[in-house]
């Protein structure tokens, strides 16, 4: 049996599961991908008539874990596209009511009894891994038929791949294809329903931006209408309107770093959003900074891993206000560490953060060259020495 075929197999099993489920609870990540994976999981509940209640998270903190999974009333919780070591935080009783939809590189060992679908823990290759979205559209088209006119969506989430579409991913746009929802636009693909009218790495940047900038406003919940509807004017709406906030978010903090520079360790260099510039956004917001400045290199040094720290805002839409204070990890490195990374003389990122943010009590995860982590805040210089020292021993 191929590879495709044993995760195919999981994916049939998890459908049937989600099938009979009367009461589900979906915790999905802010960005494009997540937010499509998780309304085609409204779809499909929406036609096998389950309850479902959705939490959109920018982060996974401990302590959510630890406060949903104490949590019975619920037949089956779900979490899609937050990448992670999940697992870890979910108690052995409670395996059996747990869905966990990702793509992200798994380092650790999964429970057996514990149904993960990740295409990395079968074998596919980077090209070839379906994105959260594409498997929640696998599951949905599993059980419905009426799946197929809604692949458009699964070919949002795609956005987030740096691959062109291949594998499963393929399969659903070719659905959306079939569907007349997605054309061929030059050398990609554009999606058109209704009417949006937009390439979909275009969209996908949109929808992350909408999500993650006016995370704190409960965007997901105009943008699971805009899209249902295909209503592009609101999508426009919010794009200029949070574009323009992130701007200046990016422009105050840049000031700050070109006067101050950054803290210089052995293997890493960091700074930290004191004026609390991205604390009315999302994490994932802060996280694009960092990506920003891993292109400015008159601010850094390219041999060292790069990181940034801001403080995270308590408040989670949908759940409540968290007990402890956290703090938001972004790693990036520069294209001169990433070819090292790849050719193994250098440590990976994906690594690095999990082990650094397990080891003081957070959750770390990510890919060769950047990642992210939620830790506490009072242990952010334990963290440091931790990558620090990791980062700094032989490969």
């Amino acid at each position: 049996m191929s590879t495709v075929d044993m995760f195919m197999e999981v994916i049939s099993e998890a459908s049937q599961r989600l099938a009979e489920a009367e009461r589900i609870l979906i915790l999905f990540s802010d960005d494009g991908d997540g937010l499509a994976s998780a309304l085609l999981l409204k779809l499909f509940t929406d036609s096998s008539r389950g309850d479902a209640k959705f939490i959109c998270l920018d982060k996974i903190y401990p302590e959510i874990m630890s406060e949903i999974m104490s949590i019975e009333a619920y037949d089956l919780i779900i979490f899609t596209d937050l990448g992670g070591p999940i697992h870890k935080h979910v108690p052995s009783d409670r395996r059996e009511n747990v869905l966990i939809i990702d793509h992200h590189v798994e380092y650790s060992e999964v429970p057996s009894e514990l149904l993960y679908l990740n295409p990395y823990l079968y074998g596919l290759a980077n090209e070839d891994s379906p994105v959260s979205s594409t498997i929640s559209y696998l599951l949905y088209k599993n059980r419905y038929e009426a799946a197929k006119r809604w692949a458009w969506l699964a070919v949002l989430g795609m956005g987030e791949s740096p691959y062109p579409p291949s594998g499963l991913n393929w399969r659903a746009l070719y659905d959306g294809l079939r569907s007349g929802a997605i054309t061929k636009s030059g050398k990609s693909f554009r999606i058109v329903y209704r009417d949006i009218k937009k390439e979909y790495r275009r969209l996908y940047k949109d929808v992350t931006l909408i999500s993650s900038v006016g995370y704190y406003k409960d965007s997901y919940l105009d943008l699971f209408n805009n899209l249902i509807n295909g209503d592009n004017k609101e999508i426009l709406e919010s794009v200029k309107k949070y574009e323009e906030m992130k701007r200046k978010a990016f422009k105050s903090l840049t000031s700050i770093l070109e006067v101050e520079g950054l803290n210089v360790g052995n293997s890493i260099q960091w700074f930290e959003d004191y004026n609390k510039d991205f604390f009315e956004m999302g994490t994932r917001v802060f996280d694009s900074y960092v990506s920003y400045i891993s292109y400015q290199a008159r601010l850094y040094d390219k041999a060292k891993y790069i990181i940034g720290l801001c403080e995270r805002n308590p408040y989670i839409p949908g759940f409540g206000y968290l007990t402890k204070d956290w703090i938001n990890v972004a790693i990036r490195v520069s294209k001169s560490l990433e070819f090292k990374i790849n050719i193994g003389r250098a440590q990976p990122v994906s690594a690095l953060v999990e082990a650094a943010a397990y080891t003081v009590g957070g959750l770390g995860y990510g890919y060769e060259s950047r990642g992210a982590a939620v830790i506490p805040y009072y242990e952010k210089e334990h963290f440091l020495e931790i990558f620090d020292s990791l980062a700094s021993e032989g490969v």
